[in-house]
């Protein structure tokens, strides 16, 4: 991270606090131009995802992944990480979730490589779809923790007014820092992320 500082000439942290910015202004000019004059609405508004503010940094962690190797906090940094909470049994609703995930990070074409894909089996890894995530979703790093660090880890993911994150099925988006920053509710539209991961992809320097 330091070489690409070095590299850029800004420092990795102005540049996501500029990031962020991006698209909190936005959002505050909706809502200010919607209170004023008679509910007038404009497109204004880009961002598909909705940002958690402030950011927030994943716990420290080592898992295993589904097919042996190791995989740690560390791995988050780096690359953008479209990340995902499911048990190992993936009904409908995730196998959507899954595609659009897939769908996206291919939409990116040459930039794809600077995107991954992470899911958290919320279970113990023995449903039934543990073949079809093999099959149909190759190169998604697929990781198990015991249960006390699951449950320090699904922490960070829980969102105020919510539902909980290990049944919520949400898209999440981490910083190649390691930060929580946006999440898309369950079944978004491929295109929507497609369009925030350009964006995020275009005027990031780092990841």
């Amino acid at each position: 991270m330091e070489q690409q500082s070095n590299k850029t000439g800004m420092d990795p942290r102005i540049t996501l606090i500029l990031l962020v910015l991006l698209f909190v202004v936005p959002v505050a000019a909706a809502i200010i131009l919607h209170s004023i004059g008679d509910g007038w609405r404009t497109a204004i508004t880009t961002n598909k995802g909705n940002l958690i503010t402030p950011v927030r940094s994943v716990p420290d962690f080592v898992a295993s992944t589904i097919d042996g190797k190791s995989f740690s906090r560390n791995d988050l940094e780096g690359k953008w990480t479209m990340f995902y909470i499911e048990s190992s049994t993936c009904d409908k609703s995730c196998e959507n979730n899954l595609y659009t995930i897939r769908q996206s990070r291919l939409g990116m074409g040459g930039e794809k490589e600077r995107v991954q894909r992470v899911m958290l089996l919320s279970d113990d890894g023995k449903g039934e779809s543990l073949d079809m995530f093999k099959k149909e979703h190759s190169g998604m790093i697929i990781m198990q923790l015991d249960d006390v660090t699951r449950s320090e880890v699904l922490k960070s993911f829980e969102l105020e007014g919510l539902p909980e994150a290990q049944t919520a099925q949400r898209i999440y988006f981490i910083d190649p820092l390691g930060n929580l920053m946006m999440h898309y509710e369950s079944d978004v539209s491929p295109r929507g992320v497609v369009k925030d991961l350009e964006r995020l992809l275009k005027y990031s320097r780092i990841g």
